[in-house]
């Protein structure tokens, strides 16, 4: 069965830049994502209350053991994404689909298995010699580490199912379990801490949560996966997948662990170079960007399989006016947030914390520079994953990260807290001028000027003039609730030209969704 194509509201294909498939998976994931900052935000306190700092900082230990632990996939879940889109139309797609998943099940659970029984045979030791403990007992850590090691390597493989939901865009339904995993997650959490304020009952109960998911992942993936076989081909393992896959799987491995190490050399640095109030002070403003840095990865989640699903087909003309629509969009969404979030860094923090401490706004506003343009270029690096290349894109990271490990004690010395930041600016800028470049030169050449024209420059010269007058319009006399509905309303006038003009962004037709 296929859907129906159709363009939706006047504004909507503006804002998604594509076809309304593309439009709810792009909806689907945002939702997803919004949820589960909300319910974040809002168990926080609680959960602070209840356990105390060193308690919330044993989740604060488990958030950093599941950043560890996903770059143990090895570009595998990356690697299903591209060959299941990619994999749609062909004559052997569905019986490929289920032979790559059942491959990567045999790696998959395995190690999972592996990781979970390392990281809770060094749970003593974690608890007494690792994690500095002044308030809970080093027994009770121990054993909540142990049902944190079973969370995690439950919640591991769960990872490759989603990433199959994402290859076959069935990003709504992926949106729907998790959305519904992190209510358990967070309110089920809560509701074990209200009742025992104790960390080893509540991550029995995440070790629960990650089990349900994980099932309910594959059992959603499974029931795709048939809808889509007639032939119902059983899956086998076949080892010839992993040796054909493997280039590509390992540069994806090298850009995420060089990414991991990039967003975290600049407070590492930092924390060795300044006092703790320093760095504070710098992940205060960091945690700023995050507001620019929200409404990207909904975009790559959406597009990269689609721009898979196009190579996969030589469409090359669609495949070329799909990745410009989605870069228009992108921009759309992110300029205008970093530009006011520029201009008003100190109001900002004025809302936030009821103090514009000088540092603060300074790296901000530097680090927005860097964000902004490492934002605009995801999907230029989905675009180039997309054919399979990744050595590119990783080179970029990685000198990234060279260069700043190389300038940042020099930068932090001349610059102090600020100079922090640079890592981010040279990722950024290197990103979009000369990564891009190189992109462009060998996949769409003769068309990098029209990608600045077209995908940078209309956002910029529609939103400065209305982030510049509201800036200068701006009441001094302003307080904190009334300064941020003018933050708000300035945000939304910034982006206001993409939600009236269609011409923001060419659509296409919709795809053919096989349900």
């Amino acid at each position: 069965m296929s859907s129906t194509p159709s363009n939706g509201p006047r504004w909507w294909p503006a804002v998604v830049g594509s076809s309304s498939h593309l439009a709810r998976n792009v909806g689907a994931n945002a939702a997803s994502a919004v949820w589960n900052g909300l319910l974040i935000v809002a168990v926080t306190p609680w959960y602070v209350s209840l356990l105390g700092f060193e308690g919330y900082g044993l989740i604060g230990f488990w958030v950093v053991m599941q950043v560890v632990l996903s770059l143990c996939d090895l570009g595998m879940g990356a690697t299903l994404v591209r060959d299941y889109a990619a994999a749609n139309g062909a004559p052997d797609g569905p019986g490929r689909r289920r032979h790559l998943l059942r491959t990567l099940e045999v790696v998959y659970w395995p190690l999972a298995a592996l990781l979970t029984m390392l990281l809770a045979a060094s749970a003593g030791w974690i608890a007494e010699s690792w994690l500095n403990l002044r308030v809970l007992p080093a027994d009770q850590v121990a054993r909540s580490i142990v049902w944190m090691a079973l969370a995690l390597g439950l919640q591991f493989p769960g990872s490759l199912y989603a990433n199959g939901l994402l290859g076959l865009q069935r990003q709504g339904r992926l949106a729907l379990i998790q959305i519904g995993a992190n209510t358990l997650r967070y309110g089920g959490g809560l509701a074990v801490l209200l009742w025992r304020a104790d960390p080893v009952p509540y991550f029995l109960a995440q070790a629960l949560v990650s089990a349900v998911q994980t099932a309910a992942t594959r059992a959603m993936l499974s029931r795709s996966l048939t809808r889509t076989d007639a032939a119902a081909t059983r899956p086998a393992f076949r080892p010839e997948l992993l040796r054909h896959a493997w280039r590509f799987s390992a540069g994806m491995a090298l850009t995420a662990a060089a990414g991991v190490l990039l967003a975290n050399v600049d407070r590492l640095f930092l924390s060795a170079m300044m006092p703790a109030a320093e760095l504070g002070k710098y992940t205060m403003a960091w945690s700023v960007t995050g507001l620019v840095q929200l409404g990207v990865q909904p975009f790559y989640r959406a597009y990269f399989p689609r721009f898979a699903e196009l190579q996969g087909t030589e469409d090359r003309e669609k495949l070329r006016q799909v990745y410009f629509q989605g870069c228009r969009a992108v921009a759309w969404m992110i300029i205008p947030a970093a530009l006011a979030a520029w201009a008003f860094a100190p109001e900002i923090f004025v809302v936030w914390t009821g103090n514009a401490d000088r540092t603060m706004v300074t790296v901000l506003r530097w680090l927005l520079v860097g964000v902004a343009c490492a934002g605009l270029m995801w999907l230029p690096a989905g675009f180039q994953q997309a054919h399979g290349w990744t050595s590119l894109h990783a080179a970029m990271v990685v000198g990234a990260l060279i260069a700043g490990v190389a300038s940042l004690g020099w930068t932090i010395g001349r610059w102090g807290t600020a100079g922090a930041s640079a890592a981010w600016v040279l990722h950024g800028v290197s990103d979009l001028t000369l990564g891009l470049w190189l992109m462009h030169r060998r996949l769409l050449p003769g068309e990098f000027g029209e990608w600045w024209r077209t995908v940078v420059v209309p956002p910029v010269l529609c939103g400065a003039p209305i982030v510049a007058a509201s800036w200068f319009m701006m009441p001094l006399s302003l307080g904190r609730w009334s300064m941020a509905a003018w933050l708000a309303g300035t945000g939304v006038a910034a982006v206001a030209p993409l939600l009236l003009s269609r011409r923001a962004v060419r659509t296409e037709p919709a795809p053919e969704v096989r349900l």
